[in-house]
Parts: structure tokens; sequence; C-alpha cells
């Protein structure tokens, strides 16, 4: 093992001592591990994310905006962009970027077939979660978020760096779109009343009232259950995801649950993802992200709207 490695495990266990993060049952409000979820292998921990940072597979990702990234990143980290999931040129905000610009960002990522990639920021993963499932539309799964993200790092000692790392090698993957995890307005619109199929809108209460100056009509899909993304993640100083057991009373309280169809939408597409991730780790086998969501919806007059509660 490389001596930075090596010195980055005892920083580690270090910090692990002296907060007592190690103990056997952790205190309330405490990170959940990887592996309490049914989904676990979508997360990795800041322990194991230590240990494996010279991996040459390793392509870790800081989703962050740009000006947090230039203040200080886990070492080696690569800054990616949620807006540059989107395309630019539809007319509905959100939607996700067409092939060249796929290409382009993962071109840019270093990614091939080959990486293992883990992306983290410091708002709660909601950025992180975006690029998640963007790979996961292009049929790409070995790709992880760090649970906690960077505050848990931080939490546990371990160094950040203002130092850009070298940039990788152009990546590139297979340009298929894997449907099972996205879905059109007219397949929602199909989807009305189906007790197979849950729908979820993960708006916070201001951006259920957001009308974007008069674009966006009031209210939502007929039959959504109201879970905002917000009540993901913990509250305290390292916004991890919930621990299982609440999160799963969470949806379960609004009938979404695993042996449904679950089809997310939020203010716009890139919102959703969040909720998606956090479904997954649940374990929840079928979930879909509605790209256009609220912003595309709403701008609809011909389709249905229920009122607020």
């Amino acid at each position: 093992m490389a001596l930075a490695g090596r010195w980055r495990i005892a920083l580690f266990a270090f910090a692990l001592a002296l907060t007592g993060c190690g103990a056997p049952a952790p205190a309330a409000g405490s990170v959940a591990p990887p592996e309490a979820y049914p989904g676990g292998e979508l997360l990795v921990s800041v322990e194991w994310l230590s240990q494996h940072l010279d991996d040459p597979s390793l392509r870790l990702l800081d989703a962050s905006p740009l000006h947090e990234y230039q203040a200080g990143h886990i070492p080696g980290a690569i800054h990616v962009w949620w807006q540059d999931t989107i395309e630019v040129h539809n007319e509905i905000y959100g939607m996700l970027v067409g092939e060249p610009g796929r290409a382009e960002l993962i071109r840019q990522a270093g990614i091939t077939p080959q990486s293992r990639v883990v992306v983290y920021d410091g708002a709660g993963n909601r950025y992180a979660a975006r690029i998640v499932w963007t790979l996961h539309a292009l049929g790409f799964r070995q790709v992880q978020v760090l649970q906690g993200g960077r505050q848990a790092w931080e939490a546990a000692g371990l160094p950040l760096t203002r130092r850009l790392p070298p940039a990788p090698a152009p990546g590139k993957l297979a340009q298929q779109l894997d449907y099972s995890v996205l879905i059109g307005i007219d397949d929602v619109l199909a989807s009305l009343g189906d007790p197979a199929v849950a729908i979820v809108d993960n708006r916070t209460p201001e951006e259920q009232r957001e009308t974007w100056n008069g674009r966006l009509r009031l209210g939502k899909i007929p039959g959504a259950a109201m879970i905002p993304w917000t009540a993901l993640t913990e509250r305290g100083p390292i916004p991890a995801y919930r621990d299982p057991a609440a999160l799963r009373g969470l949806f379960a309280s609004q009938g979404v649950t695993p042996d449904k169809t679950v089809i997310v939408y939020g203010l716009h597409g890139p919102r959703a993802a969040q909720t998606y991730l956090a479904l997954k780790l649940l374990g929840y086998p079928s979930v879909r992200v509605y790209d256009g969501s609220w912003a595309e919806w709403s701008t609809r007059a011909d389709l249905p709207l229920e009122p607020l509660p």
C-alpha cells in the first residue's frame, strides 16, 4: 500500500476514535452506513473512500458549485456540474441533455466502462444524485454517492485541497438510453389511476408556489404523493440520507411501496433525482424519473391538475 494511502487510513482511524463514530450502536441522527440500506451498493462511506483514493479505476467527482470546489475538495476529485446534464436548447427547463452533451460530459469526467465512479457534494448530495441518475439513464451502474458528502469527510478530520488534479484521459460510454429509469409525459398521463403505479411530487412548499412569472400553473399531477426532497436527508451538520426505517416509513405512509412502479417528478427534472436515489437506496425495483417534471406538465393546458393540499 502506498504511503499516502496508509496515512489516510491512520488519520481516519484516529478521527473515529476521537468522535466515537466506531461505536456499534450509533446515536440518533448519526450517519447510517451503506450496508444498512437494501440498496446500499449505491453508497460508499468516508472510511471506504479514504482507503481507495489511489485506486486506478476510481473516478471521483465533486458536483458542488464551482466556487465551493475551488475553495476545497477531496484530493483527486474532478469538478462536474448538474447544469451540464440539461439540454439548453429545449424549451422545457431541466430536460436531459442530448447525445452530444452527454458525450462531452462523459469525456471531460474521464468515465469509461471500467471506471468506478463516486460522486459527492456539500448540499446533501442533491447535485450528486442528478449525476448518478444521468449515468443510470445511460445504462452505467458503477456509480455511487459518498454518504454524508463533503461534510462527512471533513467531520472525520480528513483533508481537503485546492490543488487541481491532472485532467483525466478522455472518457467514453455507449449512448443508449435506459428507459427503465426515465419516463415521458405521454406515459405519465397513461399511468394516472393505475393502482400499480405511485407518483411522487418532491417539490418543497416553496417550490409548489413557484410560477416562474406566470408560466407554471399551481397544483399537482392527480394522485401524486407530496414528499419534498428536503425530507430525505438529515438536518444536522452532516446531511446524510436518513436511516432506512425513517425513509421507508416516509414513503409507505403515503402509499409509495416497493411493489409499485414509482414515478418521481419535481419542479424540474434534476430535482427529481434526489428522490430517485433515496428510493433505490431502499431497494425499490422500479423507479422512473419524469424528466419534464412540473416544468413541462404545468404548462400544458390540456393536462389535468389536482389542487394542492
